[in-house]
Order: structure tokens, then C-alpha cells, then sequence
């Protein structure tokens, strides 16, 4: 069976869009860690707090966490279950966040309820770090990025 030149063109076309919509994703993914250094906005007592030993060692890290959290506040899900259900799917998601594989979701739901002042505040330094960039670029359009973070 013969296909028709005009298919291949429109197939063609809609792989190179997705190629590129996923070019762009890897590219904002390496942006954000490339210029968030989680260590220097996490407070020195919320890593004692975290890392304090309950008789065996954390399964995930302080920053997968706070990397799950900034990622569900940019990609705009209220749902941490949605969330989990995408990293799921995505690979790239999940190391970006840095787990290996998807937490359970009590585990992220308990790390928002234990830690929620000191989630808090890694959020009012990270608008402190990004706000005056965001203002550079649009003053108008940066009040839409600065909102609480709301567990």
C-alpha cells in the first residue's frame, strides 16, 4: 500500500513537534536545576529537622522532596496522587526530582504535614531568589508567579 506524500509530511511534522516539546521540557527541567541550588534555600535547621534519625536512615532525600514540591507548584497540579501517577510515566520527571522510583503517597503527604513551616520558608527564599528575575523579564506577567505555598 502506497502512503501519500502529504501523510508522511503531517506525520512527520507532528514527530518533529513532539521532539521538540520534549527538547524544550529536558531544556526548562535543566534550567531550574541549573540555577535553584536547593542547599543554599533549604534552612540549615529543616536538614537537621529531616534528617534527624527515627532508627533508620531516609528512604528519599530532603531535596527529591522539595524538587516534587517546586515541580508540582510550576507544573500547577493540586493533587500530589496526580503528580505521582506522571512520575510515574516519566523517567525524566523522576530524576529530576531525584527518586529512583515513585514515593507512596503518604510518604509525600506526611513530609508536607511534618514540615510544612519549613516548606514555607524554602518557598519565601526561593521568591526572593527568582522574583527579582521575573521582574526583569515582565514586571506585569511576575505577579502571576508569587503565590504561598499551600499544603
Amino acid at each position: 500500500m502506497r502512503k501519500n506524500k502529504m501523510q508522511m509530511s503531517l506525520l512527520d511534522t507532528y514527530k518533529d513537534v513532539c521532539l521538540a516539546m520534549e527538547d524544550k521540557k529536558s531544556e526548562f527541567l535543566s534550567l531550574l536545576k541549573e540555577h535553584i541550588n536547593l542547599r543554599v534555600l533549604i534552612p540549615a535547621e529543616f536538614i537537621w529537622a529531616f534528617y534527624r534519625q527515627f532508627g533508620r536512615p531516609r528512604e528519599y532525600t530532603l531535596e527529591s522532596f522539595m524538587w516534587f514540591c517546586i515541580l508540582q507548584k510550576i507544573i500547577g497540579i493540586d493533587k500530589d496522587s496526580t503528580l505521582l501517577t506522571i512520575l510515574g510515566m516519566s523517567a525524566e520527571l523522576r530524576e529530576f526530582c531525584g527518586f529512583d522510583d515513585v514515593p507512596d503517597g503518604s510518604k509525600i503527604t506526611r513530609f508536607k504535614q511534618d514540615f510544612v513551616h519549613y516548606i514555607e520558608k524554602v518557598f519565601e527564599n526561593l521568591v526572593e531568589v527568582t522574583e527579582p528575575i521575573c521582574r526583569e523579564l515582565d514586571a506585569k506577567k511576575s505577579d502571576y508567579l508569587i503565590f504561598p505555598f499551600a499544603s
